[in-house]
Protein backbone atom coordinates (compact mmCIF):
# COMPACT_ATOMS: atom_id res chain seq x y z
CA UNK A 1 0.00 0.00 0.00
CA UNK A 2 2.64 2.57 1.01
CA UNK A 3 5.02 1.51 -1.74
CA UNK A 4 2.44 2.60 -4.30
CA UNK A 5 2.24 6.03 -2.60
CA UNK A 6 5.99 6.50 -2.96
CA UNK A 7 7.15 8.57 -5.92
CA UNK A 8 10.19 6.32 -6.25
CA UNK A 9 8.12 3.28 -7.23
CA UNK A 10 5.71 4.86 -9.75
CA UNK A 11 5.62 2.99 -13.03
CA UNK A 12 7.74 0.05 -11.87
CA UNK A 13 6.59 -3.41 -12.88
CA UNK A 14 4.02 -5.01 -10.59
CA UNK A 15 6.42 -7.92 -10.07
CA UNK A 16 9.13 -5.56 -8.75
CA UNK A 17 6.66 -3.68 -6.52
CA UNK A 18 5.43 -6.99 -5.07
CA UNK A 19 9.01 -8.11 -4.44
CA UNK A 20 9.84 -4.77 -2.78
CA UNK A 21 6.84 -5.23 -0.48
CA UNK A 22 8.18 -8.69 0.32
CA UNK A 23 11.47 -7.28 1.65
CA UNK A 24 9.90 -4.28 3.43
CA UNK A 25 9.81 -4.44 7.22
CA UNK A 26 7.20 -2.34 9.04
CA UNK A 27 8.84 -0.61 12.04
CA UNK A 28 7.31 1.78 14.61
CA UNK A 29 9.24 4.53 16.40
CA UNK A 30 8.30 6.85 19.28
CA UNK A 31 8.53 10.63 19.15
CA UNK A 32 12.19 11.61 19.63
CA UNK A 33 13.56 8.29 18.35
CA UNK A 34 16.32 8.43 15.76
CA UNK A 35 15.97 6.57 12.45
CA UNK A 36 19.64 7.16 11.69
CA UNK A 37 22.48 9.47 12.72
CA UNK A 38 24.83 11.33 10.42
CA UNK A 39 27.80 9.03 10.00
CA UNK A 40 25.88 5.79 10.69
CA UNK A 41 26.35 3.00 8.15
CA UNK A 42 23.82 3.62 5.36
CA UNK A 43 22.05 0.27 5.17
CA UNK A 44 18.37 1.11 4.77
CA UNK A 45 15.87 3.18 2.82
CA UNK A 46 12.85 4.25 4.88
CA UNK A 47 9.35 4.88 3.49
CA UNK A 48 7.08 6.95 5.74
CA UNK A 49 3.77 5.27 6.53
CA UNK A 50 2.71 7.53 9.40
CA UNK A 51 4.03 10.52 11.33
CA UNK A 52 6.64 13.21 10.76
CA UNK A 53 10.41 12.97 10.42
CA UNK A 54 12.85 15.85 10.80
CA UNK A 55 16.17 15.76 8.94
CA UNK A 56 19.13 17.69 10.36
CA UNK A 57 22.58 17.93 8.79
CA UNK A 58 24.79 18.62 11.80
CA UNK A 59 25.10 18.28 15.58
CA UNK A 60 23.05 21.44 16.16
CA UNK A 61 20.01 19.41 15.08
CA UNK A 62 18.82 22.45 13.12
CA UNK A 63 16.08 21.21 10.81
CA UNK A 64 16.87 21.12 7.13
CA UNK A 65 13.85 19.17 5.95
CA UNK A 66 10.65 17.79 7.47
CA UNK A 67 8.80 14.92 5.86
CA UNK A 68 5.21 14.16 6.74
CA UNK A 69 3.69 12.85 3.50
CA UNK A 70 2.78 9.16 3.46
CA UNK A 71 5.10 7.44 1.01
CA UNK A 72 7.97 9.90 1.47
CA UNK A 73 11.44 8.31 1.42
CA UNK A 74 14.38 8.92 3.80
CA UNK A 75 17.85 7.47 3.89
CA UNK A 76 18.29 7.64 0.12
CA UNK A 77 22.02 8.16 0.61
CA UNK A 78 22.16 4.40 1.09
CA UNK A 79 21.28 4.03 -2.61
CA UNK A 80 23.83 6.40 -4.13
CA UNK A 81 27.05 4.68 -3.09
CA UNK A 82 27.38 6.47 0.23
CA UNK A 83 28.72 4.31 3.03
CA UNK A 84 27.20 6.55 5.70
CA UNK A 85 24.12 8.73 6.09
CA UNK A 86 24.80 12.44 5.50
CA UNK A 87 22.16 13.66 7.94
CA UNK A 88 20.25 12.67 11.06
CA UNK A 89 16.59 11.64 10.91
CA UNK A 90 14.60 12.22 14.11
CA UNK A 91 10.96 11.30 14.70
CA UNK A 92 9.08 14.55 15.36
CA UNK A 93 5.96 12.50 16.19
CA UNK A 94 5.33 8.78 16.62
CA UNK A 95 6.37 7.28 13.26
CA UNK A 96 5.76 4.10 11.31
CA UNK A 97 8.06 3.33 8.38
CA UNK A 98 8.68 0.59 5.88
CA UNK A 99 12.37 -0.22 6.20
CA UNK A 100 14.09 -1.60 3.09
CA UNK A 101 17.50 -3.26 3.19
CA UNK A 102 19.74 -1.47 0.69
CA UNK A 103 21.47 -4.55 -0.70
CA UNK A 104 18.25 -6.49 -1.22
CA UNK A 105 16.56 -3.49 -2.87
CA UNK A 106 19.47 -2.83 -5.22
CA UNK A 107 19.57 -6.50 -6.20
CA UNK A 108 15.84 -6.38 -7.08
CA UNK A 109 16.37 -3.26 -9.19
CA UNK A 110 19.42 -4.77 -10.91
CA UNK A 111 17.32 -7.77 -11.96
CA UNK A 112 14.77 -5.56 -13.78
CA UNK A 113 16.73 -2.90 -15.63
CA UNK A 114 13.67 -0.94 -16.79
CA UNK A 115 12.30 -0.69 -13.25
CA UNK A 116 15.77 0.14 -11.94
CA UNK A 117 16.12 2.94 -14.48
CA UNK A 118 12.69 4.38 -13.56
CA UNK A 119 13.45 4.11 -9.85
CA UNK A 120 16.71 6.06 -10.11
CA UNK A 121 15.13 8.59 -12.47
CA UNK A 122 12.43 9.21 -9.84
CA UNK A 123 15.10 9.39 -7.12
CA UNK A 124 16.99 12.09 -9.03
CA UNK A 125 13.77 14.13 -9.33
CA UNK A 126 13.06 13.81 -5.59
CA UNK A 127 16.63 14.78 -4.70
CA UNK A 128 16.50 17.77 -7.04
CA UNK A 129 13.29 18.96 -5.39
CA UNK A 130 14.78 18.64 -1.92
CA UNK A 131 17.92 20.46 -3.02
CA UNK A 132 15.86 23.36 -4.36
CA UNK A 133 13.79 23.43 -1.16
CA UNK A 134 16.97 23.49 0.97
CA UNK A 135 18.41 26.25 -1.21
CA UNK A 136 15.28 28.36 -0.75
CA UNK A 137 15.32 27.75 3.00
CA UNK A 138 18.97 28.84 3.21
CA UNK A 139 18.40 31.98 1.14
CA UNK A 140 15.27 32.86 3.15
CA UNK A 141 17.29 32.52 6.36
CA UNK A 142 20.07 34.71 4.97
CA UNK A 143 17.61 37.43 3.92
CA UNK A 144 15.87 37.28 7.30
CA UNK A 145 19.20 37.58 9.10
CA UNK A 146 20.12 40.77 7.27
CA UNK A 147 17.10 42.73 8.52
CA UNK A 148 18.16 42.97 12.12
Amino acid sequence: MYIRQTDLFWGLSQNVVNRVMGIAERVAFAQGDVLFLSGDAARHLFILAQGEVKIAMDESQKKVYTGSRVGEAFGWGSLIDRDTYGGTAICATPVVVLQLDRDRLLKLLDNDMQSGYLFFRHLSRVLGGRLIQAYHQMTDNDVGGNHG
